[in-house]
């Protein structure tokens, strides 16, 4: 440990997030920032400040560039941006994606020091425990309570973020101890990863050379490029079929030769999985081979009931698929690749009739959007089976379902990598992710992306689930859904007061139109919003 400038609290934070290599903030800040804005200006070079007026938005933006490989850094006010911000910790949480939120607490003087109360709310804003509203969901909280302890507590907090499994933490800074002097230190501490132990691998290797029809279940294996690369090297040796290859994240290359859409798992005599909490859906499938799981967490302890099977279970990173030494299974190998063969020539064949239909199925606005060649940020309406993807090229369906995410996480991973994002949203989680304050920020730091919003007049996983809980049911024959069926307007409009393009497109033509124009709208460094309305079909 070796102690170096004397500085504010404040200032040791934004130090030491700067040494850590954090260029941003993503701020939506309040009375509890006023050391942070001044230390701010005294040096210009601390982490750039990005005001985001929504803590959704400023969240998902923060999560969005940690997806996109950084450290994604969030400032909230007090409790109540702690709890706008608590939807999108939760995603973050599940999906097992790194991020520090930074919070400030009311102060708690009343007087005696320049930092006591001096609002109303500054009493009103206190909670018992601040923390306890985030605990389900983060994976370490804690309040700075004496100076000393700031440079500690921040390599504590960037430590546990950046752990397998990764996730959010919560640092609570006290405006009181904000504005007071603490030396800044350099403290050493190393994120850490589990490995499999050689019992385990041994066992997994007993399995798969017994097995003839090994299947390979994935969900977030491709989070980082060494997994990703480690499943293609595994999977093509093994030569077993790799199902969800574009899941949470791209898995597995979408033109790899075991890239298989859906296979009835009776067939398979061996699963592994990797990476995938929920690997199949136990009501509608039956599984009696064996279960290989690795996965960084296998039990996902943080599911209080899970019935899921696991004969091996791996506690490792998905770098474990390199130690098992396999034999290819040739014969299920060349019918596996017969099978993609198929597959993407009945998707051809499918889309090819999608196009001769008046009306605009989802599958159909998914090949379009395909077609355009970006990184693709998707919250439920696309299907990645439709693309073609590589590494890092796609993200989507963030496991607790906190819906408005996409729009602010587009804008944080253009921020972070400076790719091409096209951000694909409902019209339900289109409104959730509030929008005015995704165009504010998209317009203020010239982050131009274009969003697709697949406009199906409502909430369709609700009225799905309607026809699932009751299909012999009146509202399914009717298909009359109250609750949740939406009044139709052109919700993507608003775009035209922050300067960006919009279209509204109901046919397949319109919709190729509009995509090109909008999508060239933004080469030019614009936003762009095409709103279509699409089949209530998946």
């Amino acid at each position: 440990m070796e102690q170096t400038t004397i500085r504010t609290s404040a200032g040791v934070i934004l130090h030491g997030l700067k040494e850590r290599g954090v260029d941003k903030i993503f701020m939506v800040s309040g009375t509890d920032y006023a050391a942070f804005i001044e230390e701010k200006v005294r040096d210009p070079s601390l982490p750039d400040f990005v005001v985001v007026p929504h803590e959704i938005t400023a969240a998902s933006m923060a999560l969005g560039y940690s997806l996109a490989g950084k450290l994604g850094v969030v400032a909230v006010h007090t409790i109540p941006g702690t709890l706008n911000a608590l939807g999108v910790i939760s995603n973050a949480f599940t999906s097992r994606v790194p991020l520090l939120v930074l919070a400030g607490r009311s102060p708690y003087t009343e007087e005696g020091s320049p930092a006591s109360r001096n609002l109303r709310i500054h009493w009103t804003q206190e909670a018992r425990d601040q923390g306890e509203l985030g605990r389900q969901y983060t994976k370490w909280d804690f309040e700075i309570r004496d100076p000393c302890q700031t440079s500690t507590a921040l390599s504590r907090a960037v430590q546990i973020a950046l752990s397998e499994p990764r996730g959010p933490v919560y640092l609570t800074v006290p405006r009181e101890v904000s504005i007071k002097e603490a030396r800044s230190n350099q403290v050493t501490m190393s994120p850490y990863e589990p490995g499999p132990s050689r019992k385990s691998i041994g066992e997994a290797e007993r399995l798969i050379s017994e097995s003839e029809k090994p299947v390979i279940i994935a969900w977030r294996a491709g989070r980082r490029r060494e997994w990703y690369d480690a499943l293609q090297r595994f999977a093509e040796k093994l030569g077993a079929p790799v199902l969800n290859y574009v899941g949470e994240v791209v898995n597995y290359p979408s033109k790899g030769k075991l890239a298989l859409d859906r296979l009835d798992l009776r067939e398979a005599d061996l699963l592994i999985v990797v990476e995938s909490e929920v690997p199949w859906i136990p009501k509608r499938v039956k599984v009696n081979s064996p279960v290989i799981k690795i996965d960084v967490e296998p039990s996902h302890s943080y599911i209080p009931y899970y019935g899921f099977r696991c004969d091996v279970c791996i506690q490792s990173t998905p770098l474990a698929l390199d130690e098992l030494q396999i034999k290819g299974k040739d014969r299920w190998t060349e019918e596996i690749e017969e099978r993609v063969r198929r597959q993407r020539e009945e998707k051809t064949v499918e889309v090819t009739r999608f196009q001769s239909s008046q009306k605009v199925h989802p599958r159909l606005l998914s090949w379009y959007v395909s077609q355009l060649h970006s990184t693709i940020v998707n919250e439920y309406p696309f299907n990645p089976r439709y693309g073609d993807f590589e590494f890092g090229q796609y993200f989507g369906d963030l496991a607790e379902g906190y819906l408005g995410w996409a729009l602010g996480a587009g804008l944080g991973i253009k921020m972070g990598s400076d790719r091409d994002v096209i951000i694909t949203t409902g019209d339900g989680s289109f409104i959730f992710g509030v929008p005015e304050a995704f165009y504010y920020v998209a317009a203020s730091y010239s982050l131009p992306v274009m969003v697709v919003i697949y406009d199906n007049g409502g909430w369709l996983a609700s009225a799905e689930a309607v026809e699932e809980v009751f299909p012999e049911g009146l509202a399914k024959a009717k298909k009359v859904f109250p609750g949740a069926d939406f009044k139709r307007y052109n919700i993507g409009e608003t775009v035209k007061a922050f300067g960006g393009y919009f279209k509204l497109a109901e046919s397949p033509d319109e919709v190729k139109a509009a995509l090109n124009e909008g999508w060239h709208n933004v080469k030019k460094g614009n936003i762009s919003v095409v709103q279509v309305i699409v089949e209530k079909v998946r």
